[in-house]
């Protein structure tokens, strides 16, 4: 058996041990999984849905670009505060975000951190500044991944 095939099997093996299909003892022998564990892992795989959304939040905290149902907020004072909801639960998901305008300009340099909402599911918080670290609104793209 080549190289290339044991991966494929090692591979395959340990989703199938993700799924409770297969014991570390029948991997550990390095043994190809039966066609019936494969079809069961092909299955279990197959039933994962990924939802991705992505916004744009101007600088007053507006949305300039999102999916329908989402919304977001600046808390004011130029305190670099914001929050994102989105139209359903978000809190196990990963989240991504830049500063960027939503028009072709140069956008400002600074930081970004972002965290679950707390006390909203379905939200985000996201703070910005500028490059001394001092709080700050600026304009952010969003992308949240499940």
């Amino acid at each position: 058996m080549n190289t290339r095939r044991i991966s494929r099997y090692a591979l395959l093996a340990s989703a199938v041990m993700a799924a409770g299909l297969l014991t570390s003892t029948a991997l550990a022998a390095s043994q190809p999984p039966s066609r019936a564990v494969r079809a069961a892992a092909t299955a279990a795989v197959a039933t994962v849905i990924t939802k991705t959304y992505s916004v744009i939040v101007n600088t007053d905290g507006t949305l300039a670009v999102g999916p329908a149902g989402a919304s977001s907020n600046n808390f004011g004072g130029n305190y670099g505060y914001f929050e994102v909801i989105f139209p359903s639960d978000v809190s196990k998901c990963v989240y991504t975000a830049t500063l960027g305008d939503p028009s072709p300009t140069f956008p400002a340099l600074g930081f970004i951190s972002v965290t679950l909402r707390s006390g909203n599911p379905n939200g985000v918080f996201v703070r910005t500044a500028d490059t001394t670290g001092t709080a700050n609104d600026h304009a952010f793209h969003l992308q949240v991944q499940c």
